[in-house]
């Protein structure tokens, strides 16, 4: 799974061979970034207009940024995607009179991030890929309703 690579001559000039995890696939890294900003708007919107409290919006917010962070390693990667959704996914469904289901596509997407990696498996990767795109569309739709709710035009 790891790609050993020369690491030419380093510091000490001892010529080490070091290995290098392979980092997670475009896609991967598209979809996780697209959970992190769906639920933005909607965040300020709740904490502006609404008068929610910021610790209980922005904090997972700010934990759907982990997955984007580590795209550097694949395994990291992943295991950031499933811890992150294995938490969220229960809290918004159990949150939903207090706005928690706005967090709800982003779990989804996350699982579909894990899976979105066609260097393993190419037909699986495109079908989590796709159904990523579609459980953005609705959310998207009301992160761009949020947005113009907030605009002075």
């Amino acid at each position: 799974m790891a790609d050993t690579v020369a690491a030419g001559k380093g510091a000490a000039g001892d010529g080490i061979r070091t290995r290098r995890a392979r980092a997670a696939h475009p896609w991967q890294r598209r979809i996780a970034l697209a959970a992190l900003l769906l639920p933005v708007a909607p965040v300020v919107v709740m904490m502006l207009v609404e008068g929610l409290p910021a610790a209980r919006t922005s904090v997972p917010v700010l934990l759907l940024a982990a997955p984007t962070v580590l795209r550097a390693d694949r395994a990291r990667f992943t295991a950031s995607c499933v811890t992150l959704a294995a938490l969220l996914l229960p809290w918004s469904v159990s949150g939903l009179s207090d706005g928690a289901w706005i967090f709800l596509p982003s779990a989804l997407m996350l699982l579909c991030a894990t899976f979105a990696d066609p260097r393993a498996h190419g037909a699986p990767a495109a079908l989590a890929a796709a159904l990523a795109g579609l459980v953005a569309v609705v959310p998207g739709l009301v992160s761009w309703s949020a947005v113009m709710t907030l605009s002075p035009f």
